[in-house]
């Protein structure tokens, strides 16, 4: 068995180096030849996990995701890393196919793709188009087109639904609609979903992930399915187990504070309190306290992580906790 792993910088943390069948390479190696190896893996944070997917999404080979802390999108934690090692050679995993969406302008998207002004608050015009055929007109804050795995992030806050992970369907929501009958739609994930005639005071963008930003050149953007990502799985837990600890969590006697901490975390990676702020708007004392409520429970751990050249302090969700994150 062969494995490659993508780091930020091409150096593997100090535990992982003992073994012999596996190669490192920093994210930014050009001509890499995927040919050779079983397995790609990546090692990170779930923002750096995200942004290498994009990168590696035409590689027909499965993905073996690592995280510092638990994520959504980590097949296992560093932690666990001999533990995967051991999966791994004797065949103890399964493949989930996780659907990407794609304008065709070079780029994919694993959780969502938004067309939306640049400016806040700037209403947007747009009609939908599914397939050659019209749905609707509307005026709105932008639309957001999520995979089953984005379901659970913008498209869930912006009033959309959680699409089963093992459903071939893509979801459009439309944010803030001055029309309440433009509910969120749900559509086979071959649909040709298009976005034209589109009107703004300001300038519209297409963001992927809310990593790529490209501006909207004409007045209409195209949608389709990208390329799928074979992901590594270790558990068992199907698609609902792993949103049923959302659901949880929403309906959980936690502080508001301490819920959307939760579940930025859960979006984002590992963050630092600093970021935390940032992120949340919440005030420094309010996070020092929804933070230390958090670690009690066991929900959220305190990690050192390496970012550069130096190590930070940050927080991520826990491995078993009461909410069952995996």
């Amino acid at each position: 068995m062969k494995i490659a792993i993508f780091t930020k910088d091409g150096v593997l943390p100090k535990e992982l180096g003992k073994f012999s069948d596996i190669d490192v390479y920093p994210i930014t190696v050009n001509g890499f030849t995927a040919s050779g190896y079983d397995f790609i893996g990546i090692l990170g944070t779930d923002r750096f996990i995200l942004s290498a997917l994009h990168k590696l999404a035409g590689l027909d080979k499965p993905i073996v995701t690592i995280g510092y802390g638990a994520g959504y999108l980590n097949t296992v934690d560093v932690a666990s890393f001999n533990e995967l090692m051991t999966s791994l050679r004797r065949g103890n995993y399964m493949l989930e196919s996780i659907p990407t969406l794609t304008t065709g302008q070079g780029f994919i998207a694993v959780n969502d793709i938004v067309i939306a002004p640049v400016r806040s608050a700037t209403l947007m015009e747009y009609t939908l188009m599914i397939n050659n055929e019209f749905v609707w007109r509307d005026s709105a804050d932008g639309l957001i087109i999520a995979t089953p795995m984005g379901s659970t992030a913008y498209a869930l806050s912006a009033g959309g639904v959680l699409v089963y992970g093992g459903l071939r369907a893509f979801e459009i929501v439309p944010i803030n609609s001055t029309n309440i009958a433009r509910v969120p739609l749900v559509v086979p994930d071959e649909s040709r979903i298009v976005i034209n005639d589109l009107l703004s005071r300001s300038r519209i963008e297409v963001i992927a992930d809310g990593l790529v930003r490209r501006r909207v050149g004409s007045s209409k953007v195209t949608v389709v399915k990208g390329p799928d990502i074979k992901l590594v799985r270790l558990s068992s837990a199907t698609a609902l187990d792993r949103y049923r600890r959302i659901i949880e969590s929403l309906v959980s006697d936690l502080p508001p504070s301490a819920k959307l901490i939760l579940k930025v975390l859960e979006y984002e990676g590992p963050l630092t309190p600093k970021e935390i702020i940032e992120k949340t708007l919440i005030p420094q004392r309010t996070v020092r306290a929804s933070l230390r409520l958090l670690v009690r429970r066991g929900l959220v751990s305190r990690l050192v992580v390496p970012r550069g050249s130096s190590r930070l302090v940050v927080y991520a969700i826990s491995s078993g906790t009461k909410l069952n994150i995996k």
